[in-house]
């Protein structure tokens, strides 16, 4: 009898989690954020209740120190992409964020998407480069959101500054979903997203 107790007992308790995990994701969840030059505001509405979010701002990028004895530095040519970024397939990232959006259309209500972006390498024809294959991502996302949500505003805006070297941009994003229809989804384009940036990494460190 004590033994059918204690089973029984340990058998409820991931019962009873499931069951408060359920409870507490089904209410809908709206997230809406404004994120400018690394400054980032926002606010989460769980139901009823409201948060308001404060994330880091936005600073001016730090003079590096010159070592005594040299003379004045020219402006460098472009800080490039980190080269764990080139190794990215962003073609296939893209593309992945895309089938899940299409899978959580029917679950997930975007209000507000506007974006602008002001792209600066360092150099034009770095800069011209970026543009070109951020502008080629644009005109695959755009066409999707606009067929597949019902979005109140939708702009997304890029452009280049051929002869600076500050990337500047201003998104604003609001979006509401019950993240329990959201689970499936998220877990199977997730796991595959990993394996996407896996594929990427080097050799000695898959090896590790």
């Amino acid at each position: 009898m004590i033994v059918l107790k204690i089973a029984g007992g340990i058998l409820l308790v991931p019962v009873l989690l499931a069951a408060l995990c359920a409870l507490l994701l089904t209410p809908r969840v709206g997230i809406s954020v404004h994120a400018q030059n690394g400054r980032v505001t926002g606010a989460v509405r769980y139901g009823v209740l409201r948060w308001k979010l404060h994330g880091p701002r936005g600073r001016p990028a730090a003079r590096e120190k010159q070592p005594p004895g040299e003379g004045p530095r020219t402006p460098g040519k472009t800080p490039r992409w980190p080269a764990e970024l080139a190794r990215l397939d962003l073609g296939g990232i893209v593309c992945e964020g895309l089938a899940f959006l299409d899978d959580v259309k029917d679950r997930l209500r975007i209000e507000q998407l506007r974006l602008s972006l002001v792209l600066a390498a360092g150099d034009a024809a770095e800069t011209g480069l970026m543009l070109g294959g951020l502008s080629a991502v644009a005109g695959m996302v755009y066409p999707f959101l606009v067929r597949s949500f019902t979005i109140n505003t939708l702009e997304i805006v890029l452009d280049g500054d051929f002869h600076g070297n500050t990337t500047r941009y201003d998104l604003h994003v609001s979006c509401s979903a019950r993240p329990i229809r959201l689970l499936a989804a998220a877990a199977v384009h997730g796991l595959r997203l990993y394996r996407l940036v896996r594929q990427t990494q080097p050799v000695e460190a898959n090896a590790i």
